[in-house]
């Protein structure tokens, strides 16, 4: 069943900006900063039935088999770049791909999104053409960004690309990329991570509350990871110095806390569709849960099409990553990804926590809902249904 209402699909929008792109749909700015679309004709909302997340159309063609979705090979592994290897966000799997693709020109640019140069904790979308270039962009932007709002004239006739993206953002171009020959021959390869929501920024204005700015004109360079594992927040104050907090102080407790409300009923934060996804395969403590103590990056990487494992082989023997197949991933990442596993598997019983409560909902393919249901507990679905009623009740969903 697809949403048929404007009113729904806006509600549930990602904020990717292809609609922007391919019809000129128009965007308001809630005052979380979250783009809003005016959705305002039938071929507008036709469109975005198609390729957005929110009507479905995604879930459709998600394997229902895997609650870590369609995979070729996984394994768990770093860039042998070491430089790469500490300022990324984990492992720089992502990067050192990018930079394989680049310097053996197999893409003429990767499509990706890094800082906003007048105001750091937001974003804009740019076509790297060098290592060099990418190597800017490397690290987590845990902001808004629209990284399809303007991709139909990033796209040169005679180029090809690479596209790094939310998973939210890689799974809308693949639908609109398997309708669209144009372009589905110019962008070549699709990478993504693992997501767990996009902060606004009122966010992202709290964590620098927290790093010790009350203005933007304090600072000229916010980062959110890297420069270790997981690394910390750490601004850099016009004044010389420098602030730092950790991750789990920077994410679980500010920015963690305050995301898109499509992100809490997000049914995929792994990038199922892309070719390569990356996650952080954090070490475990002696009770079983992720280590954030500092230590070196570490991907999980699924290889999810045969173009995503060719390239993974080639850029091993080439010498830019190191790889070992991870063939017991899916007991391991119930415990080093544990949300990612728990919000798959119990997401039916929060959709019907909405439902009864008389909230409109993504529609979602019931089978895949059935389906990932099926790895969660009677007691994990309980709480999960309880839990977003209570959440309803108290205003916060």
């Amino acid at each position: 069943m697809k949403i048929m209402n404007k009113e729904t699909l806006a509600e549930y929008c990602t904020g990717c900006g292809l609609c922007k792109s391919v019809y000129n749909v128009q965007f308001s700015r809630d005052f979380k900063g979250y783009n809003i679309p005016q959705l305002e004709n039938n071929e507008q909302i036709n469109f975005c039935e198609k390729v957005c997340p929110a009507a479905g159309s995604p879930s459709k063609f998600m394997t229902a088999e895997k609650v870590w979705g369609r995979s070729e090979s996984v394994y768990l592994g770093w860039s042998n770049d070491p430089e790469i290897r500490r300022r990324a966000s984990s492992g720089g799997i992502l990067t050192s791909l990018c930079c394989y693709l680049l310097d053996k020109k197999i893409v003429d640019g990767i499509i990706q999104t890094t800082y906003d140069d007048k105001v750091p904790y937001r974003t804009k979308t740019v076509v790297s053409f060098s290592s060099d270039d990418v190597l800017k962009c490397m690290g987590s932007r845990y902001s808004i960004s629209s990284p399809l709002l303007n991709i139909c004239d990033l796209i040169q006739d005679n180029n090809t690309y690479a596209f790094v993206g939310k998973p939210c953002d890689v799974a809308t171009l693949k639908m609109f990329l398997q309708n669209n020959k144009k372009f589905e021959n110019k962008i070549k390869y699709l990478f993504s991570f693992f997501c767990a929501g996009e902060p606004s920024e009122l966010a992202q204005k709290k964590l620098l509350h927290q790093l010790g700015c009350e203005s933007d004109e304090e600072y000229y360079s916010l980062q959110y990871r890297g420069n270790g594992w997981p690394g910390f927040a750490t601004v850099e104050k016009k004044d010389g110095t420098q602030n730092v907090i950790t991750y789990n102080d920077s994410w679980g407790k500010i920015l963690g806390r305050d995301v898109r409300k499509c992100c809490r009923v997000c049914l995929d934060g792994i990038g199922e569709f892309a070719d390569v996804s990356c996650g952080d395969a954090w070490y475990l403590t002696k009770e079983g849960k992720p280590d954030f103590s500092e230590g070196d990056g570490r991907n999980v990487i699924f290889a999810r099409t045969r173009l995503g494992v060719e390239l993974l082989e080639q850029a091993y023997n080439c010498g830019y990553v190191n790889r070992d197949s991870c063939n017991d991933y899916e007991e391991l990442l119930k415990q080093i990804q544990k949300f990612q596993y728990e919000r798959r598997s119990t997401m039916g019983a929060m959709l019907t926590a909405m439902r009864l409560c008389g909230k409109n909902v993504p529609s979602y393919d019931k089978r895949i809902l059935k389906k990932f249901g099926e790895r969660a507990s009677f007691i994990q679905k309980a709480r999960r249904l309880f839990g977003t009623i209570k959440r309803i009740n108290q205003g916060k969903i």
